[in-house]
């Protein structure tokens, strides 16, 4: 019998207006490597034609990306999200991201599951046609899971299960028909003191933990036992059968004990009693037990100075040992399923690169297969299928299934209306000898005679990379920046993921100089191949690209005619003080704390160097940023307001955080960055005067709306 007829009906959904729901997605013919040109894969653009228009940043309003995929039990449905962001220039509602649900199945049929008004999230099985997910709109006070079944065109989402009280993260255990989920108790309310005046914050007021709840529906009632887990709970993943619960715990909600001092623990499903804990010391990712529930397999940190858990490893529960399958190696473990009771199916990031492969719980490898043409950024599957996210060059996020991952979808037809740019791999050699790798993206047509004026979009991170593949949004102008005559280099200097653990620690013998020695290395490299104009060069990146940026406008000013900085660390000694991370930052980066070094956080600083700054900054950031503070660009506006020799603007954008989320201050952020870059990197004139602190596009836009 199925779950949907266990469950008593329930009348259909009525669906609210206006409500939006928040997702956050993720990102050639010449390879350079030292002073020889060595030939890699070709990522042409469309040949030369003038009937085609280029990119903008208004065409991003019009882009859809596949965001999530969930492959059914026995393979024949693969449901995924195709998400975009609200056109606000058509005149929908500002907000941030919004996604609709769709299924392919293994005949070819794609459709329509759930609308955006649904906005899906958080998908799992409870059997072949029977999905399980939440909802971001619909108004249930996050306190409920439905369900669907998606064999059937005409199926109407139910509410499954309606808890008392939120409900934080679930998972399903299809073979017991049950399902897991963890919930925080309300806080106290205290007397609301607003009309009298007395609005205050505190800081080290606790935060009430979590507990686990198990839900039965074989029963003649839906039943509820609260299990003895309690905790600040990041994950939670059940056995198939239901016997076992692994739940990742943190010793406080802090972000550095979340990153660094999780550990994983093992549970008896049913009594809850603790049955093992893995033992790691460093950072963890995703986890998931095997078909038969002997081994749990985690992304995991070997060391606990490792940047980010780019290796797997097996944790066998009954024997209570841990195996590292895939330490030292020179690429990124970054996803995985269980695709037989001893066996995983793995997605690796190499370089700029993807590909796959399937190990045994022993270590022995199999079925290595390397991508071309294309990148898989994630995927799902189990023995019976896979299906995977994958963009290249000049599509964005598509689905795609099988081993080969053949293309499935086509979400952005116009794109071959647009003349994009030409995407290739670069690769160069370092100061110190170390090889870089980085992707450049040049206009379409003749280089100009003095080479094409030059953008340098710097990750974050720096645990990040860049692609081969897709990589434009309104913070990086890639094929938009293209458009507008500019060549983009997007380096993937030391510190970078995806090329294994000990590139990415070269980055703590000289923290962060050496990653921005390698940037500027790329600079030089692409002037000397005659690529660029060495004289009309912006640099703009996020976070620790606003970082790097920052640098650029101050310690290496010489070498940039402009630079836009988003949330910039610039000064380590307050940055260390106000940040969410100040321990993640000292064990996986610098190695010291600020008292124990004070003249390398010191050094290390754009403020330390603003007197000498020559290069016109834009400096953008949230107001709520908990990450990198606010004040950290206050602090830098403020010195190079002060003491430095060349315009300075800082805008501020209210209630937003790290990621500026909603349509309408991304757009102004990329009308502002590329005004910037036309008025001081394309003339090559760092004297240029000042534009003007409002934008005619916005104003236009405000103007016919009102």
């Amino acid at each position: 019998m199925s779950l949907t007829s266990r469950i008593e009906a329930r009348p259909a959904l009525q669906f609210g207006k206006n409500v939006r729901e928040r997702l956050l997605t993720g990102l050639c013919a010449l390879c350079l490597s030292g002073v020889a040109a060595v030939p890699a894969v070709a990522q042409p653009a469309p040949s030369g034609d003038p009937e085609r228009a280029p990119f903008t940043i208004e065409d991003l309003f019009d882009v859809s990306s596949v965001g999530t995929v969930s492959v059914a039990p026995d393979a024949a449905h693969t449901v995924y999200t195709r998400w975009r962001r609200p056109n606000i220039i058509r005149g929908e509602q500002d907000g941030g991201a919004v996604s609709e649900t769709r299924v392919w199945m293994r005949d070819g049929t794609n459709r329509l599951v759930l609308d955006e008004r649904v906005g899906a999230y958080s998908f799992d099985w409870m059997s072949d046609n029977e999905l399980t997910f939440r909802s971001g709109r619909l108004e249930d006070g996050g306190s409920t899971i439905f369900g669907i079944d998606v064999s059937a065109p005409q199926s109407e989402p139910f509410p499954l299960f309606n808890s008392d009280s939120a409900i934080d993260m679930y998972d399903t255990s299809p073979g017991a028909s049950a399902l897991f989920y963890s919930t925080t108790a309300p806080e106290t309310e205290e007397p609301d003191g607003a009309e009298t005046g007395f609005v205050v914050n505190v800081t080290d007021r606790p935060v009430p933990p979590s507990h686990v709840v198990r839900v039965d529906f074989e029963r003649p009632d839906v039943t509820e036992s609260v299990l003895p887990i309690e905790g600040y709970i990041s994950d939670l993943v059940a056995s198939p059968d239901g016997r076992r619960l692994a739940v990742s715990l943190s010793p406080s909600p802090s972000s550095d004990d979340y990153m660094l001092n999780s550990l994983t623990i093992i549970f008896d499903g049913e009594a809850g009693a603790q049955i093992a804990t893995v033992p790691t010391t460093g950072k963890i990712g995703d986890i998931a037990f095997s078909p038969d529930g002997r081994y749990l397999a985690l992304m995991a940190s070997p060391a606990r100075s490792d940047s980010a858990p780019h290796a797997i490893a097996v944790f066998d529960v009954q024997a209570e040992t841990l195996r590292f399958l895939t330490d030292g190696d020179d690429a990124d473990e970054v996803d995985f399923f269980w695709s037989a009771d001893d066996e995983l199916t793995v997605l690796q990031h190499r370089g700029t690169q993807s590909g796959l492969f399937n190990i045994t719980v022993e270590g022995n490898r199999s079925g290595e297969t390397s991508h071309s043409g294309f990148v898989v950024h994630r995927f799902d599957g189990n023995g019976h299928g896979i299906a995977g996210v994958i963009s290249a060059p000049h599509h964005a996020h598509e689905l795609a299934t099988g081993r080969d991952m053949s293309r499935r979808t086509e979400g952005n037809p116009w794109l071959s209306d647009r003349q994009l740019g030409n995407q290739d791999v670069v690769r160069y050699r370092a100061r110190d000898g170390v090889e870089i790798e980085g992707v450049l993206v040049t206009p379409d047509g003749v280089r100009p005679e003095t080479g094409w004026p030059l953008i340098v979009l710097v990750h974050g991170g720096p645990e990040s990379h860049y692609f081969n593949a897709w990589a434009t949004d309104f913070d990086r102008p890639v094929q938009f920046g293209a458009g507008r005559g500019y060549a983009v280099f997007l380096p993937n200097y030391r510190g970078s993921t995806g090329r294994g653990e000990a590139f990415a620690a070269l980055d703590r013998a000289d923290a962060p100089a050496a990653e921005f020695n390698d940037i500027l290395d790329g600079v030089d490299f692409l002037a000397a191949s005659g690529l660029i104009d060495p004289s009309r060069v912006g640099i703009t990146g996020q976070s620790h690209g606003g970082y790097a940026a920052a640098w650029g406008a101050t310690a290496q000013t010489g070498h940039f005619a402009a630079a836009v900085a988003a949330a910039p660390v610039t000064d380590l000694v307050s940055s260390h003080g106000t940040t969410d991370i100040p321990e993640e930052t000292v064990v996986n980066h610098y190695g010291v704390a600020p008292e124990e070094d004070w003249e390398l956080y010191l050094n290390q600083s754009p403020v330390f160097h603003a007197a000498q700054s020559r290069t016109p900054t834009l400096i953008l950031h949230g107001e709520s940023d908990s990450r990198v503070n606010v004040g950290q660009s206050l602090e830098l506006y403020g010195y190079l307001r002060r003491v430095g020799q060349s315009p300075v603007r800082l805008v501020t954008y209210p209630e937003q955080g790290h990621r500026l989320s909603r349509s309408a201050v991304r757009y102004d952020y990329a009308l502002r960055m590329m005004r910037w870059f036309d008025t001081f990197v394309l003339p090559g004139d760092r004297n240029a005067p000042l534009p003007s602190p409002d934008l005619e596009d916005i104003q236009n836009l405000v103007a016919g709306r009102d």
